[in-house]
């Protein structure tokens, strides 16, 4: 067989020209998805609450007892609990809101670590006039919060929902077994809004203040995780086996894994989500 003819390389000019094309067609779709995101007409229900003279958009639903508040993940406003938030809200009260620089919130500056997101929804909940006890729902980044804002305030939280939280220890755990992006890029940080900026550049100290926390406050704990794939990379099995590290890490805690889903549980699979957490708070309740 006579050998294939090469084909002629397209000049450097050109290769550039395409790259540079490229570019600005993700810089112009991700400006249309941001634009579209930032217009959208907020909930005629959203509320605002004065944090150091900022204003943070919440969210009341349903009512009684306890009052259920959700925290998201980094990159996420309040809106990614809408499939899970009303399902909720038929049988408890439900709190949503949106961090600094999210949403429909004010952005600030300075370091938005865990202290500043305790702070910040210390002043949402006695602003919004719901009663505690309250259960907290963190998930991803949001479960660092959950976690600190109850070590801090063990006597107003009756159970906590850890939902595919990110473990204090992990970032750490991930960097000593050589594997690679265990936190988001800093290239890519330009795609998040300005509270998941901050807080992206605060997640070290979060990391250190979670990780001084004392366990033992006593508060029932539930982690929700999801399955680990088949063919797992070695990612996904140092978070898995982070997962059961979290659950061992407060006495008493019980972890469930999702028959299917990935990170967003409480998108991938809100059925499971909601009957999981009910069921928790129920239990919650009755023990306490």
């Amino acid at each position: 067989m006579s050998p294939r003819p090469k084909q002629p390389r397209a000049p450097l000019a050109a290769i550039i020209v395409r790259a540079l094309q490229n570019a600005a067609r993700l810089v112009l779709a991700l400006g249309m998805l941001l634009s579209a995101t930032s217009c959208a007409t907020a909930p005629r229900d959203v509320r605002f609450a004065e944090v150091d003279g900022n204003a943070v958009a919440y969210r009341v639903l349903g009512a009684g007892g306890p009052t259920i508040v959700m925290i998201a993940g980094l990159g996420d406003s309040m809106d990614t609990f809408r499939d899970v938030a009303p399902e909720l809200a038929k049988t408890a009260t439900v709190i949503l809101y949106d961090r600094a620089g999210y949403g429909n919130s004010d952005a600030t500056r300075g370091a938005r670590d865990a202290q500043a997101a305790e702070r910040e929804l210390s002043a949402v909940l006695e602003q919004s006039g719901a009663a505690g006890p309250y259960v907290l729902i963190g998930h991803s980044l949001g479960g660092l919060y959950a976690e600190y804002f109850t070590a801090q305030h063990p006597d107003q939280v009756l159970a906590v929902v850890l939902e595919d939280s990110r473990p204090a220890d992990f970032t750490r755990r991930c960097e000593d077994a050589g594997i690679s992006s265990c936190t988001l890029p800093a290239s890519m940080a330009w795609t998040l809004p300005d509270g998941g900026q901050a807080e992206l550049a605060a997640l070290p100290m979060t990391i250190r203040k979670v990780e001084r926390l004392d366990p033992a406050h006593g508060t029932p704990v539930l982690v929700l995780s999801r399955p680990t794939p088949a063919n797992s990379n070695a990612f996904e099995i140092l978070w898995s086996t982070a997962q059961r590290g979290l659950t061992a890490r407060y006495p008493g805690a019980r972890q469930r894994i999702a028959e299917s889903g990935g990170h967003y549980l409480h998108l991938d699979q809100p059925a499971w989500f909601v009957e999981s957490v009910r069921a928790f708070i129920n239990e919650a309740r009755d023990q306490g």
